[in-house]
């Protein structure tokens, strides 16, 4: 129910500054994205458009491969204890990307039609979105600071 005696500014206020001891792991996970990001936007850039001849399908998958494993590397880093299901489910959906990824390999080593690579290619993309809802999370918890700010103050 409404209550028109709490202030929007008081709505809006609830949300801790997430803390500075837990800024590291935000990085982190930022960090995580922005390398999972590279590596979609290289398979993605691989798939045919219109009549331009796409580079093997292969460059794409083996370039978000390498983003895997490097986040692999770096997902230790935001791993807190108040976002333990957001990440178990981001470490679930990195071990069914890899397995995507063979999946895609194989049926692109085995036929010429893009539609049989494009369905397995969206429900990789889908996967990868556990990274939305875990970076959600953070978002709901904490009030986050400005991904900017980190390159103005670094």
């Amino acid at each position: 129910m409404y209550d028109a005696s709490v202030s929007p500014r008081r709505l809006f206020a609830t949300r801790p500054v997430l803390p500075p001891e837990l800024e590291p792991a935000w990085w982190a996970f930022l960090d995580c994205c922005d390398v999972l990001e590279g590596g979609r936007r290289v398979l993605l850039g691989v798939l045919p458009v219109g009549r331009v001849e796409p580079a093997p399908i292969t460059v794409g998958t083996t370039a978000l491969r390498q983003a895997v494993t490097d986040v692999r590397t770096w997902m230790p880093g935001w791993h807190i204890d108040e976002l333990a299901d957001e990440w178990r489910a981001c470490s679930d959906a990195l071990d069914r990307t890899e397995q995507a990824l063979e999946r895609i390999d194989a049926i692109a080593a085995s036929t010429d039609e893009l539609d049989d690579v494009l369905d397995p290619v969206r429900n990789l993309m889908d996967r990868l979105d556990a990274l939305a809802d875990a970076e959600a999370a953070f978002r709901r918890r904490w009030r986050c600071p400005d991904s900017r700010r980190r390159h103005l103050d670094g």
